[in-house]
């Protein structure tokens, strides 16, 4: 708890340092943990879910006004947040347990609605996790198999309300679903998943602007097909030699390799901000034949996995985010047992001025859990 302590009183001082945010908010609840029977009954115990507190701070900024983008998302709020999940204070049935995990990450806060000093609305947030202390060990901590390296990545979707209570003040309570894993890139490696309940109290820096729905602006928009064209490549373990030489050696072995995907979508813009779609999805695993030659079955997979998906991007100005919902065809890379769908989350950054082009980071996962893999992406827009 001393550590939380001591983050909060050095991010306070770097929100006051900050002069030119827009807004300062500070969020405290409470998270639990979803369980899995897969590893929690040896780290916390039998149908145990701990409930851990959770705590965030945020520092944001608001857009133009006179933006067709702002407007459009009703003046949306960005930056940057430090978010404390204090799973120190989790007691476990073997050995140390978990320490407290800190991600930094970007987050984008868009209002659905508003009426008064009312606001209802998503937030989405994406960056990095770091675990400092009580990180998997074969021989000291064998039951913390959820985090093994220091850094990971973090992923955040919630809806949130909030309510002025001056031009100053704002207070809100959020429901958010927190993810951090480090993408199979080390093993073992079965994710952090979270949902958590929040109270928010906030300050800004003067009352920001709201849409003039009086004014009616001209609007260049014209509703139009997208097509897209990205390839990506990332990094990850062989969880199959892992478990192999686990079991001969007593540790795990992380013999890493490249992964790549060829994604190929069409979607149709309605309006400025939402487009949807579909995609055909190419997925390349090379060293399928390692997989084989570790994990015992005797079994034969195939390098190239193919599956469709239904897509939906969300963009404000130069960023954009999609989310994939997919379906396999054919799979057989050994990379898992009975794969039917998988998700993808891409957050992409587009320049206009180089024939639209773009490059990305994308999170695959399948059963909105496990995560696959992070791959590095590049693409072109028509």
């Amino acid at each position: 708890m001393k550590k939380i302590v001591l983050y909060c009183l050095s991010l306070c001082l770097l929100a006051s340092a900050t002069a030119t945010a827009q807004s300062i908010s500070f969020r405290g609840g409470a998270s639990r943990l979803l369980y899995d029977g897969r590893y929690f009954p040896d780290l916390y115990g039998t149908n145990v879910s701990p409930i851990v507190p959770s705590f965030d701070l945020k520092i944001g900024w608001t857009g133009d006004k006179d933006s067709p983008y702002d407007r459009a998302c009703k003046q949306p709020e960005y930056g940057i947040a430090m978010h404390i999940l204090g799973l120190a204070d989790a007691p476990a049935v073997n050995g140390p347990g978990m320490g407290n995990v800190y991600s930094l990450y970007g987050y984008f806060d868009r209002p659905l609605l508003r009426a008064g000093g009312f606001s209802f609305g998503y937030s989405a947030g994406l960056g990095f996790g770091f675990c400092f202390s009580k990180l998997y060990d074969p021989v000291t901590n064998p039951w913390n198999i959820i985090l093994s390296t220091p850094v990971n990545g973090h992923f955040s979707l919630g809806l949130f309300s909030e309510y002025d209570i001056s031009n100053r003040y704002e207070a809100g309570l959020g429901f958010y679903f927190n993810h951090n894993s480090n993408g199979a890139f080390t093993f073992p490696n079965k994710g952090l998943n979270a949902f958590e309940l929040a109270l928010t109290l906030g300050m800004k820096n003067g009352q920001a602007d709201r849409p003039e729905k009086a004014i009616r602006r001209y609007d260049d928009f014209r509703r139009h097909f997208e097509f897209n064209v990205q390839a990506s490549t990332g990094v990850m373990s062989n969880e199959a030699r892992f478990d192999r030489t686990l079991e001969e050696t007593g540790r795990g072995e992380n013999e890493r390799h490249f992964k790549y995907s060829l994604d190929v979508s069409a979607l149709y813009r309605y309006c400025r901000t939402h487009a949807t779609g579909l995609a055909l999805d190419l997925f390349f695993t090379p060293f399928c034949d390692r997989i084989a030659a570790n994990d015992g079955r005797g079994e034969t997979y195939e390098p190239v996995s193919v599956g469709v998906s239904i897509i939906h991007d969300m963009r404000y100005r130069n960023f954009s985010t999609t989310l994939n919902l997919g379906r396999y065809l054919y799979d057989n890379d050994g990379l898992a047992r009975n794969k039917i769908l998988y998700q993808m989350v891409t957050v992409k950054y587009h320049f206009p001025a180089l024939a639209d082009t773009y490059v990305g980071f994308i999170l695959k996962a399948h059963k909105f859990k496990a995560a696959e893999s992070f791959q590095f992406c590049i693409g072109k827009s028509f």
